[in-house]
């Protein structure tokens, strides 16, 4: 018999109050932790809760022989609580506007998931849902690598919208790392600011070229910009003239990068000068950079793209 390792997890937990309804998702990516994504739809308040298992749940839960032997749902719900490897929990409260945007959406991306999948793979991602009332007892739901185009992806991409939007730095991390298991479309995010913050995460691949290039692009060639890729995992080679032509703009730009992304960026041709461990070390080194007379240029005119990229653009507008 295949172990239920949501519905142990669930065991014992008490249903949400009369009018409310909970949703759980429990992540299972080949090659990053797991997670439970908790939200729930209440009259007075609406939570989204997240726990990030730093080791593996499968192993403390599935393997757990007085797990099995357990008598009562409190006897069970109460060795789960002692077995449970380490994790971390981020939450977050939503206004009553938001809340209630969030209900309507679930509501209608919920019937995909009982379209029938039988799509399967050792690598990817396996997805467990339950949803509970008061009054029923809860829905459960099964879903391997939705592709966009499936109707089942349409939940999951609700429910990461959400927590990413919502809840604090680590659990967005954590949320990155799923992304590209999900299928949400290029890793990349423009958040803003002065200096403008540039985001690459999880793995790029050849396919997202013109999804780059446009992002890059976004940015002026004079502005300051910090590139965050302290998430990343990695791309392939045919990537690279991209980031070095980035690299090569006028105006400053840094990028933040941990050891596997600042190799690749090294490979690419990113001077070591440009290249920072941390967000405050970039920042440090933009603000030492604007107070240095020499760096105040006249504006320059926009620079020619790369040929291929040229050619790209050419042929997806």
């Amino acid at each position: 018999m295949k172990f239920d390792l949501l519905g142990t997890l669930l065991t014992g937990a008490e249903p949400p109050p009369a009018g409310g309804e909970r949703h759980q998702v429990l992540f299972q990516p080949s090659f990053h932790r797991e997670s439970l994504l908790t939200v729930d739809l209440l009259p007075d308040a609406t939570t989204v809760h997240l726990r990030v298992f730093t080791d593996s749940l499968w192993q403390a839960l599935a393997g757990n022989a007085e797990l099995r032997d357990a008598r009562t749902p409190a006897e069970h719900a109460e060795l789960v609580a002692l077995v449970l490897p380490p994790h971390t929990d981020h939450r977050a409260v939503l206004d009553s506007e938001r809340a209630e945007r969030l209900r309507l959406d679930l509501a209608r991306d919920l019937p995909g998931l009982s379209v029938p999948d039988h799509r399967r793979g050792c690598d990817g991602i396996g997805l467990r849902v339950a949803v509970t009332t008061a009054d029923a007892p809860p829905q459960r739901f099964e879903a391997w690598s939705p592709d966009a185009d499936l109707p089942a992806h349409a939940y999951f991409a609700t429910l990461h919208r959400l927590a990413t939007e919502v809840l604090d730095d680590p659990a967005r991390t954590a949320l990155e790392q799923l992304h590209g298991y999900l299928d949400l479309g290029p890793p990349l995010r423009d958040r803003g600011g002065s200096p403008r913050r540039l985001q690459i995460f999880s793995r790029l691949s050849s396919s997202e070229e013109q999804a780059l290039a446009d992002f890059f692009s976004s940015a002026g060639d004079d502005e300051p910009v910090v590139v965050d890729m302290r998430n990343f995992e990695g791309m392939g080679t045919m990537l690279y003239p991209l980031f070095r032509w980035f690299s090569e703009r006028p105006g400053p730009t840094l990028w933040i990068a941990a050891n596997f992304a600042r190799r690749q960026l090294r490979e690419a041709g990113i001077p070591d000068a440009q290249l920072h461990h941390e967000l405050a070390d970039a920042l440090l080194h933009l603000a030492t950079l604007a107070a240095s007379p020499t760096s105040r240029k006249t504006p320059t005119a926009r620079r020619p793209r790369p040929a291929a990229w040229t050619v790209a653009t050419r042929r997806g507008r």
